[in-house]
């Protein structure tokens, strides 16, 4: 079986998050293929993780009855593994503190690119006002258009 389809995701839950709080022993919790064995999934979490694993235990997950309105069926049954680190720690979470710090990063700079956008065009948009006032003054006896204005039912 290959390494990347034994291991299918983490479990995260507040329990798997007590467990994986621990300092001395930290306990991660991994969805596992159904038919992987302890030496593989010790062997999968080594090689993708680059940690050392103390040891690996194993829940099989049976199928339940579940009912959504008028529709009966089962869930799916799964293995579940608890795998103990020796050394080292596991980051699988999306948002790491350093993918973090770096996306943070960029957001700054767009934002500070942004905003000199902005203050370009708006500088841009005043000239542009100021030109359009000198070029065009207005004439002092000219008069306004005067609109005749319909009538329309009992004014």
């Amino acid at each position: 079986m290959e390494l990347t389809r034994i291991i299918k995701s983490p479990i995260l839950t507040e329990k798997t998050d007590r467990l994986r709080a621990n300092e001395k022993n930290p306990v991660f919790v991994f969805k596992v293929d159904y038919a992987a064995n302890k030496f593989q999934i010790k062997e999968a979490v080594e090689t993708i993780f680059q940690v050392k694993v103390a040891s690996v235990n194993t829940i099989k997950v049976d199928k339940k009855p579940k009912k959504v309105g008028r529709f009966q069926g089962f869930t799916t049954r799964y293995k579940k593994a608890l795998v103990t680190l020796s050394e080292g720690t596991l980051n699988y979470l999306p948002e790491s503190n350093e993918a973090a710090k770096v996306i943070s990063e960029e957001e700054k700079t767009k934002k500070e690119e942004k905003a000199k956008r902005a203050s370009d065009v708006e500088a841009k948009v005043a000239k542009k006002l100021a030109a359009k006032k000198v070029s065009a003054p207005k004439q002092a006896g000219a008069k306004a258009k005067t609109v005749q204005r319909r009538k329309v039912g009992g004014e």
